[in-house]
C-alpha cells in the first residue's frame, strides 16, 4: 500500500497531493450523503404525489356524481311539467269544443230539428285542427257509437265499445265510464300505428254533452310534447357555462352528441371518436353510463390532446340518453409538477452547499500547505491576506507576485471571484431599486410586517388609504390600529394563519386613522428566505365603491322581484274581477234565452245583466285610463269648472248608489266653503269628477256604519283642498305607504272581504299629479279615513253656464227607413230592439257592399255604419255612399275610443260618432238630431 501511494505521489507537489486527497475524500463523503438524501426526497415526493392524486380524484368524483344527478333530476322535473302542460292543453281544447257545441244547441234548439243540430255541431268540430295539425276532436255516444272521428271516417256510425289498446285496455268503455261518473276527465292508453311496431303512449280528455248523451274528446301523443321538452332541455344544457376545466355532455345510445359544452360537437355521431391512445371515448362513456349506478371514464381529450379528462356518466333509459359531467385533471398534473420542481430546487440547493463545503476544504488545504512548504510562504501570505480581507474589500491579487502554478491558479480564481461578486452586487443594487420603485409606486396599499405582525415597511398608497405613516406603524401590530373591536378576533386569526406560512385572502372592513371604516380586500403572503419565513407581505385594496355597487344591484334585484310578485297578484285579481261580471252576464243571458221566465224575473235578470255590464265597462275604463296615464298620453280638457255644482252632482249620484248597495243607513254629508261664484276653478271637470268618484266609491265600500263627508276649503289664495272623510274600517300603518302604488291592495289575500282591482287610488293619485296637485291620506284603523286632494285655485272666475234639462221624449219616426250596416247579427238585434218603439222601418246590410246596393234600391233616411266589416269596410262604404247620396246622414259606431280614430271616421264622411258599448238614450238622441236636421 505504501509503495503504491509513493508511486502516486512521486514528483507531485505537496499542495497538489493534499488537494487531491482532501478533495477526493470530501467529494466521496458529499456523494454518499447526497445519494442518501436524494433517495429520501424521492420517496417523500412519490408518497405526497400519490396522496395528491387520491384526494383530487375523490373530490372530483363526488362533484361529478352530484352534477350528473342534478341534470337527471332537472330532466325528470321538466318531463313532469310537460305532461301536466299536455293535460292542460287538451283539457282547454275540449272545453272550447264543448262551448261551441253548447252554443250551437242553445241557438238552434227552438228553430231546427235534432238531426240538423247534430249535423251542425259535427260539421263545426270536424275541421278543427291544432298543435300543427296533430290535434282534433271526436264525438262518441254513451252507448259506444262513433258520431265523429276525422282520423277514422270509416268508424263513424259503428259501435266501437270493444276497442282496446295494445295492452288490452278498453279505450271507449273507459271514456264512457269517466263521462258518466265524473262528467269529464282524463284517460291513458297506448297506441300502435298500423305501419310501425313502436308503441306510443296517449292521453285523452273527454267531457259529457248531455243534450244528446254524447261525450266530446280530444287525444294527443305524449311523444309530440316529449320531443319539444327534449329540445328545450338539450338547448339549456348546451348553453350552460362553467369554468374551462368543467364540461357537460349528453349522448344518445347510438353515440350521437345531443348536448355538449363544446357546441360544435352537437349533432355529430362520435361513436368511433378515439383519443391519441386509441380509446373509443364515446363508446366507453355509454358503456359505463348504462351500468346500474353509472360509472367513471378517464381518457385523453380527443379535442385537446394535451389534456386528460375524468367523466362520470349515467344513463336516462326512458329517453335512451347517457348524461356525463367531466373535468380536466390538468390541475393534478400541475400540482405534481410543482412538487417535482420543489424537489429539483432542493437538489440544486444541496449541490450548492456541497460546493461551498468543497471550497472550504480547498481553503483548509491552502492554509495547511503554507506550513508544509516554506518556499510558498510569500505566495501563501498574499493569498491569506486576500482571503482575510475578501469579506470587506474587493481588491484583486497581483498574480505576478505568485511563483507557483498552484498559487497563480488560486490567485486567478480569486480575482475571478471578486469580479463576479462585484457584478452580482451591482445587479443586486439594480434589483433592489426595482423592488423599491415597485413597492412605493404600487396602486395597492402594501405593508410588510415581521412574523408577529409588527410593522416594518409600508408604501405611499398605504398611507394614502389609511392615513398612517411609517413612524406610526413601526414596531406596532398593524391590526391593533386597523381593526376595530368587532374585527379583532378576525385579525388575530388571519395573523395566526400567515405566521404559520399560509396564504390568506379575505374581504372585510378596516379602520382609517380618522376613524372611518372602509371595505377592503386583504391578501397576506409569507416571505421566505432559505426555506425560513422571515416576514409577512400584506396587500390592501379599497373595495368600498364595489360594495356600494353590489348593494345597489341587490336592492334593484329585490325591487324587481317585488314588482313581479305584485303584478302577478294584480293579474290574478283582475282575472277574478273580469270573470265575475262576465259570469253574471253569460249566466243570466243563458237563463233568459233557455228557460221560461215571467216578466218580473226577466226585468230582474236584465237589471243584473246591465249592472254587471256597467261594472265590466268601468273596469275596462280604469285599465285604459291607467295605461294612458302611465304612457303619458292622457289629454286634459281644461275649462272653468263650478266646484259647488260638481259636488252637488256627486252627492246625488252617490246618495242613490249607497241606497242601492244596501247602505241607506249611512249618512252622506256635503260641505261647501265658498259661494257658487267663488267656487269656480280652472281644471278638467271630467277628470276631477273621476278622481273624487274613485275616493267616494271606496269610502262607501269600506264604511258600514256612521257617515261619509265630502267637501273642500281654501288653504291659501292659491290652493284649494278637497276632502272625503269616512268612519269606515280605516287603513293599517303597514298598508298606508302602499295604497297609491300600482298593483297593490290593502288586502291581497284569497280571503279578502272587499272586491276590487286596486286601481282606483292609483288612478286618483296620478290624476291629482296631472291636474297640478297632490293627494294624501290620514287614517286610523277601525276609526276612519280622510283623503285630501290639493289643487291650484285660480281666482280669475267666469260665469257658470246654466244647463238646460231636456225632458225625456218619445220618438216617432213613422215612415223613416234606418239602415243598420253591421256584420254581427247580435249588433243588428240590439239596434232593432232599441228602435222598436220609434215605428221606423229597420233594414240590415251585412257589409259595405250590401249597404251601397240597398241605398240604390231603397229610400234610406239614416245609416248606422260599423267600421270594421268583411268585403268592404265602413270607411270605403261611407265615402262611396256620400259621393252618391250626400243627403243621407251617417252615424259611425265602433269600439275604438282614441281621438285619432274619431278624426279618421269623421273625415270619411260620418255626421256623428258613437263608441261601443252604445247606450240607447245616446243612440236615440243622435238619430233625432240628424233626422230633424235633415
Amino acid at each position: 500500500m505504501k509503495f503504491i501511494l509513493a508511486k502516486i505521489f512521486e514528483d507531485k507537489s505537496i499542495s497538489k497531493v493534499f488537494l487531491v486527497s482532501l478533495l477526493s475524500t470530501s467529494l466521496l463523503l458529499i456523494s454518499i450523503l447526497g445519494i442518501f438524501w436524494v433517495q429520501q426526497e424521492r420517496q417523500k415526493f412519490n408518497k405526497e404525489s400519490q396522496q395528491i392524486k387520491s384526494d383530487f380524484f375523490r373530490m372530483q368524483e363526488k362533484t361529478l356524481q352530484h352534477e350528473t344527478q342534478t341534470l337527471i333530476n332537472y330532466i325528470e322535473n321538466e318531463r313532469e311539467q310537460t305532461r301536466n302542460a299536455l293535460k292542460k292543453d287538451i283539457n282547454s281544447r275540449v272545453h272550447e269544443a264543448h262551448s261551441i257545441a253548447t252554443n250551437i244547441y242553445n241557438s238552434c234548439k227552438n228553430d231546427l230539428s235534432e238531426s240538423r243540430i247534430k249535423e251542425l255541431i259535427i260539421n263545426a268540430l270536424r275541421s278543427v285542427r291544432f298543435n300543427d295539425g296533430s290535434g282534433f276532436f271526436y264525438i262518441n255516444s254513451l252507448t259506444g257509437v262513433v258520431q265523429m272521428d276525422p282520423e277514422n271516417l270509416n268508424w263513424e256510425g259503428q259501435n266501437k265499445l270493444i276497442l282496446k289498446d295494445v295492452f288490452g285496455i278498453p279505450i271507449i268503455k273507459n271514456e264512457i265510464k269517466i263521462a258518466k261518473t265524473q262528467g269529464e276527465g282524463y284517460s291513458n292508453y297506448s297506441w300502435q300505428e298500423d305501419k310501425g311496431q313502436k308503441i306510443h303512449p296517449k292521453i285523452s280528455f273527454v267531457k259529457i254533452f248531455k243534450p244528446y248523451n254524447w261525450y266530446i274528446g280530444c287525444t294527443q301523443y305524449v311523444e309530440n310534447y316529449r320531443l319539444g321538452i327534449q329540445e328545450k332541455i338539450l338547448n339549456k344544457i348546451t348553453d350552460m357555462r362553467f369554468d374551462e376545466s368543467f364540461s357537460i355532455a349528453v349522448f344518445s345510445f347510438d353515440g350521437t352528441c345531443l348536448a355538449h359544452t363544446r357546441k360544435e360537437l352537437v349533432g355529430q355521431n362520435l361513436w368511433n371518436e378515439e383519443d391519441k391512445e386509441g380509446v373509443k371515448v364515446v363508446q366507453e362513456i355509454i358503456t359505463r353510463g348504462t351500468d346500474k349506478n353509472g360509472g367513471f371514464v378517464r381518457y385523453l381529450d380527443p379535442f385537446n390532446h394535451d389534456s386528460t379528462k375524468l367523466m362520470f356518466a349515467k344513463s336516462y333509459k326512458d329517453w335512451q340518453w347517457v348524461i356525463g359531467s367531466g373535468v380536466h385533471i390538468d390541475k393534478l398534473t400541475e400540482s405534481i409538477k410543482n412538487k417535482r420542481n420543489e424537489l429539483k430546487a432542493n437538489l440544486i440547493e444541496y449541490f450548492i452547499k456541497a460546493g461551498l463545503v468543497f471550497l472550504l476544504t480547498l481553503f483548509i488545504i491552502i492554509i495547511f500547505t503554507r506550513f508544509v512548504v516554506e518556499i510558498s510562504k510569500s505566495g501563501l501570505e498574499i493569498l491569506t491576506q486576500f482571503y482575510r480581507n475578501a469579506a470587506t474589500d474587493s481588491h484583486l491579487i497581483d498574480v505576478s507576485k505568485l511563483h507557483f502554478k498552484e498559487f497563480k491558479i488560486l490567485g486567478e480564481h480569486a480575482n475571478a471571484m471578486v469580479i463576479r461578486r462585484k457584478r452580482i452586487e451591482h445587479q443586486l443594487s439594480i434589483e433592489t431599486a426595482y423592488f423599491e420603485q415597485l413597492f412605493e409606486n404600487s396602486p395597492e396599499a402594501i405593508a410588510i410586517t415581521d412574523n408577529e405582525s409588527k410593522g416594518i415597511k409600508i408604501n405611499k398608497q398605504f398611507t394614502s388609504l389609511f392615513g398612517y405613516t411609517k413612524e406610526d406603524l413601526k414596531g406596532v401590530v398593524i391590526d391593533s390600529l386597523l381593526a376595530d373591536e368587532t374585527k379583532q378576533g378576525e385579525a388575530n386569526s388571519l395573523n395566526y394563519l400567515t405566521a404559520k406560512g399560509q396564504l390568506v385572502e379575505i374581504e372585510t372592513m378596516r379602520k382609517c386613522k380618522d376613524g372611518r371604516l372602509i371595505d377592503v380586500s386583504i391578501m397576506g403572503n409569507p416571505i421566505e428566505v432559505g426555506g425560513k419565513q422571515i416576514a409577512i407581505f400584506g396587500i390592501y385594496r379599497n373595495i368600498t365603491e364595489r360594495k356600494v355597487y353590489e348593494k345597489h344591484l341587490t336592492e334593484a334585484k329585490n325591487k324587481a322581484e317585488e314588482s313581479d310578485k305584485l303584478k302577478s297578484a294584480f293579474l290574478t285579481n283582475m282575472s277574478h274581477e273580469i270573470r265575475t261580471p262576465m259570469n253574471h252576464i253569460l249566466g243570466f243571458t243563458e237563463i233568459m234565452t233557455s228557460q221560461q221566465i215571467d216578466e218580473n224575473e226577466r226585468r230582474e235578470y236584465g237589471a243584473l245583466i246591465k249592472q254587471s255590464g256597467d261594472s265590466l265597462l268601468q273596469l275596462i275604463n280604469d285599465i285604459i285610463d291607467l295605461s294612458k296615464i302611465e304612457c303619458k298620453q292622457i289629454n286634459l280638457a281644461l275649462c272653468h269648472t263650478p266646484v259647488n255644482i260638481l259636488l252637488s252632482e256627486l252627492y246625488e249620484k252617490f246618495y242613490a248608489l249607497k241606497n242601492k248597495n244596501n247602505k241607506a243607513h249611512l249618512i252622506l254629508r256635503i260641505q261647501k266653503a265658498l259661494s257658487d261664484e267663488d267656487s269656480i276653478i280652472y281644471t278638467d271637470p271630467r277628470r276631477l269628477e273621476q278622481l273624487l268618484s274613485n275616493i267616494i266609491d271606496n269610502a262607501i265600500k269600506f264604511t258600514n256604519e256612521g257617515f261619509i263627508e265630502l267637501g273642500y276649503h281654501l288653504i291659501d289664495q292659491n290652493k284649494i283642498e278637497f276632502f272625503v272623510k269616512d268612519t269606515g274600517i280605516g287603513i293599517s300603518n303597514q298598508s298606508i305607504d302602499h295604497i297609491f302604488k300600482s298593483f297593490r291592495q290593502m288586502d291581497g289575500s284569497d280571503t279578502r272581504q272587499y272586491s276590487g282591482t286596486g286601481l282606483g287610488l292609483t288612478i286618483s293619485n296620478r290624476l291629482a299629479e296631472i291636474l297640478g296637485g297632490n293627494i294624501r291620506v290620514e287614517s286610523e284603523e277601525n276609526v276612519g279615513t280622510c283623503f285630501f286632494i290639493t289643487l291650484p285655485y285660480n281666482t280669475d272666475k267666469s260665469k257658470i253656464e246654466k244647463i238646460e234639462v231636456v225632458e225625456k221624449q218619445d220618438h216617432n219616426w213613422t215612415g223613416k227607413s234606418i239602415l243598420v250596416v253591421d256584420d254581427e247579427k247580435n249588433n243588428f238585434t240590439f239596434f232593432k230592439a232599441s228602435l222598436a218603439k220609434t215605428q221606423a222601418d229597420i233594414l240590415w246590410a251585412k257589409n259595405g257592399r250590401e249597404a251601397i246596393t240597398m241605398c240604390q234600391s231603397n229610400t234610406i233616411d239614416l245609416i248606422l255604419m260599423d267600421i270594421q266589416m268583411p268585403v268592404m269596410n265602413g270607411y270605403d262604404a261611407m265615402k262611396e255612399i256620400k259621393s252618391l247620396y250626400s243627403r243621407i246622414p251617417i252615424i259611425g259606431q265602433t269600439a275604438f275610443f282614441q281621438k285619432e280614430y274619431k278624426q279618421k271616421v269623421m273625415a270619411a264622411g260620418c255626421d256623428d260618432y258613437l263608441i261601443k258599448p252604445i247606450k240607447t238614450c245616446k243612440l236615440l238622441d243622435s238619430i233625432e238630431k240628424l233626422i230633424s236636421k235633415n
